[in-house]
């Protein structure tokens, strides 16, 4: 935003301040300036004059002779303009003036010059030639006293015209701070920085005269607070007068027409758009509310917009005629046979303007203000100060004014306490000049004692200052943050690094050791790269992209492993066979509604990874692929790191898994379970699916797994490592071998082993060979299982060896029906 040094002058005293001090004051209170601007007329040695005679050139058709008096003498000019009468004012340039060239557009010193055997001393100037814009519309020489009322002559133009050197700042308001989009709003800022105190008072205490021939609506009123329509007949458009055209070309905005200008011109003053439709190209009636599927307008700039239902428009009973708060429609424009105007002045909401400007793919001046939110309060106001303006400068009638909605701010009362300045800050700041700085900014101070004052928030700040904190932040960046002692807070306790995080780090070193790499992939998936894999997502419960960059990143993932063989995938095509690697993420669901606590997604981290090949290929004594139990193993690795191996339950696919996992293989895959007080379903692990590694054209098996993180660490316990004394016997192993259904686990046999065995003599178990085919009976297999039996405390003598045998033999008998082989 562009604001002027003689604007703000205006509304705050800055008489004796120099402009760097001004910028250094603002940046440092947290409005950045980001460069000073001095601008003054490029034109040099321009005088008024009075067109006294026009006469023929002797030598030329198209070219005249023309007398004028500049005030002390006369001089001759050749002119070839069309547009001069005799009793005209106008800008005269003598030789030795500088003037811009209509042909090259930049500044050249005026020489003496004969033009068709015709002294010329010197010219009659146009816009163009002055570089002033907007001060004009037909070509040709610049009439003054069609702007100026009173004009003497000889005067130089820059004072005629009121164009003494300005100095300009270019600052950059902060997205919460609505109230900096204004000329008041950086003189409130001025008041409080140089404890100064606003010359203008604004009174919003008024009211306006009603009106029956016009009629508002709000229909959506989550997009519109407040919306009023002023009426004003007999309107004659013609240039706004100069002061206003300098000062909107200062902030860099272009003077168009006494209307618009005055629309603007308001627009930077308050910080509080307005928009003036054509009265006739109504239908004395408007409504605010969300564009209906299908509707388009054709705004101003000739451009043809398609709307949304994210889209604010102001419509009449059937046609949209503006995007509100954003851009005017071409169909309802201001021109120049517009006789009767309706001037709206409205509040859009924060949210909903932001929105439907990105709808478009518009942002204007209006919507920068709306979106960080505007002074409700002043609204009513604002269009006050328009009708005055067009009364004065475009001879309007006021006819009156009809709104809907309501103008007001919420009241908002805070106490800010000295202690809390003092405990925040680490300084000391007196009540008195809390108050003082508090008052400049606007607060209404509602009464104090010599612990707090209570203080009454403007209706220009409700959007941001709600708290103690927030006022407390006011007072220590208008009093300086160069003035708070740095300094390091004090520690009440050491770093402690959570119990999760110990057990992430832990399971990140496990892979690591065990030779995986850590991939990190995007949250973002979409239907392609999901269905490549054979995988979908759930519709139901997906978060979707309202606007994505692309066709790959439309929906928060619900699962990692679509992302993980993608990495496979990509890895392979770029000849890397050998490889482990793994990933922690987040998978994301819809679980209920949203409010105010709550975002209604649920955001669940899992554990993936793969192993493809083998990463030792190249040592020459091992050449033996990776299979699903070196995938089994590492992950057995993990559960016994974490002490849950006992919680785990291996189980093979059932009809239900196949179909939720149906890119794995049934026949040579697992899910893995979690028992306690609710037995859990952790994930799966396994070879993926034949016709998927044709797919993937991969001339090798891929290894896979995916687990629910969140139920892992819950579980997870943090043991301490006890030491024992070493015993001084040994264990002693027995084998024994029987056949069984095949149906029988390996899981269920060694749970049965355990429960027979002795619990002071058992070790452990394991399965040594598994046998199907000749000499066994169809429909069982063969199973061979190692027991391992110990005493710590004496050496187990062969009768108690194999009376232990023998109960594990008779017990296996009994609860699996084997058969001894």
């Amino acid at each position: 935003m562009q604001v002027s040094y003689e604007w703000l002058n205006e509304f705050v005293d800055l008489s004796g301040i120099e402009p760097e001090q001004i910028a250094h004051k603002l940046t440092m209170s947290g409005l950045e300036v980001e460069e000073i601007e001095y601008k003054k007329p490029k034109f040099t040695n321009i005088r008024t004059a009075k067109i006294i005679k026009i006469d023929n050139h002797p030598n030329a058709d198209k070219l005249h002779l023309v007398t004028v008096d500049i005030g002390s003498e006369q001089k001759q000019v050749v002119c070839g303009a069309q547009n001069i009468e005799e009793g005209q004012i106008i800008p005269y340039a003598s030789v030795g003036s500088q003037v811009f060239s209509r042909k090259t557009g930049e500044l050249f010193e005026l020489t003496p010059a004969v033009i068709r055997g015709v002294e010329s001393q010197g010219m009659l100037c146009s816009c163009d030639e002055l570089g002033i814009e907007g001060m004009q519309e037909e070509d040709g020489i610049f009439i003054l006293n069609r702007v100026y009322d009173t004009i003497p002559l000889g005067e130089p133009l820059e004072k005629i015209m009121n164009m003494s050197e300005e100095i300009i700042f270019h600052v950059a308001p902060t997205a919460n701070r609505g109230d900096q989009m204004s000329v008041v709003g950086i003189a409130r800022e001025l008041c409080a920085l140089f404890d100064k105190k606003m010359k203008v008072e604004i009174n919003k205490d008024f009211n306006l005269k009603k009106t029956d021939n016009f009629k508002v609506e709000i229909l959506n009123d989550d997009a519109c607070k407040y919306y009023s329509v002023g009426v004003l007949k007999n309107i004659k458009i013609k240039p706004s007068p100069a002061f206003m055209q300098r000062r909107i070309e200062a902030c860099g905005m272009r003077p168009i027409n006494n209307v618009v200008d005055i629309t603007n011109y308001i627009l930077l003053e308050y910080g509080t758009p307005l928009h003036a439709f054509d009265y006739d190209k109504l239908d004395n009636y408007l409504c605010v509310r969300y564009a209906r599927e299908g509707e388009k307008l054709v705004t101003i700039d000739e451009v043809e917009r398609k709307l949304t239902d994210l889209s604010v428009v102001i419509s009449t009973k059937d046609t949209p005629v503006c995007l509100g708060g954003v851009f005017g429609g071409l169909n309802s424009e201001i021109d120049d046979n517009t006789k009767n105007i309706a001037l709206e002045a409205a509040y859009f909401t924060s949210h909903t303007n932001r929105k439907s400007a990105r709808s478009v793919g518009y942002r204007s001046e209006a919507s920068a203000r709306y979106e960080r939110g505007i002074d409700i309060e002043l609204v009513p106001f604002a269009q006050k100060r328009a009708v005055e303006l067009l009364e004065k400068y475009a001879d309007a009638e006021f006819e009156g004014m009809c709104e809907v909605g309501s103008a007001k701010a919420a009241d908002i009362e805070i106490t800010l306490r000295n202690s809390e300045i003092k405990r925040i800050l680490g300084i000391e700041i007196e009540q008195e000049r809390c108050v003082s700085i508090l008052e400049n900014l606007g607060f209404e101070l509602l009464g104090k004692n010599q612990a707090a004052a209570k203080f009454k928030v403007p209706s220009y700040r409700v959007n941001d200052v709600t708290r103690e904190i927030d006022l407390i932040e006011e007072v220590s960046r208008i009093d300086g943050y160069d003035k708070i002692t740095p300094c390091l807070p004090p520690i009440a306790q050491g770093a402690d690094i959570s119990f999760e995080n110990k057990t992430l780090k832990r399971i990140n070193q496990m892979f690591l050791n065990l030779g995986f790499d850590e991939i990190i992939t995007s949250s973002l998936v979409g239907d392609k790269l999901c269905s490549e894999f054979y995988q979908k997502l759930d519709d139901k419960v997906a978060i979707k992209v309202k606007n994505p960059q692309s066709e790959e990143h439309t929906t928060l993932r619900q699962a990692l492993m679509p992302s993980l063989l993608n990495v496979v995938k990509n890895n392979f095509d770029n000849g890397q066979k050998n490889f482990r690697m793994y990933e922690i993420g987040k998978v994301f669901f819809v679980c209920s509604a949203p409010d105010e606590d709550n975002t209604g997604v649920s955001e669940q981290r899992r554990l993936s990874g793969a192993i493809f090949g083998n990463v030792n290929a190249q040592l020459w004594d091992n050449k033996k692929a990776d299979d699903f139990y070196t995938l089994k193993g590492v992950l057995q690795n993990l559960f016994d790191e974490l002490n849950l191996t006992k919680r785990i339950v291996w189980s093979a696919f059932d009809e239900n898994d196949v179909q939720a996992w149906g890119f794995m293989h049934p026949a040579q895959s697992a899910k893995i379970s979690l028992l306690g007080k609710n037995f859990q379903n952790l994930g799966y692990v396994g070879k993926i699916h034949p016709i998927l590694k044709d797919k993937m054209k991969f001339n090798q098996d891929l290894y896979v797994f995916e687990l629910n993180l969140e139920a892992i660490l819950e579980a997870a316990s943090n043991t301490l490592v006890k030491y024992k004394k070493l015993s001084s016997s040994l264990p002693v192993q027995r084998d024994i071998a029987f056949a069984v259904d095949e149906n029988v686990t390996n899981e269920q046999i060694l749970i049965a082993i355990k429960k027979i065995a002795d619990k002071n003599l058992f070790s452990g178990a394991k399965v040594f060979d598994i046998y199907q085919g000749e000499h066994i009976e169809k429909g069982k297999k063969s199973m061979a299982y190692r027991i391992t039996l110990h005493d710590e405390n004496q050496t187990l003598t062969d009768e108690v060896i194999d009376k232990e045998m023998t109960k594990i033999r008779e017990g296996l008998q009994k609860s699996l029906n084997v058969v001894l082989r």
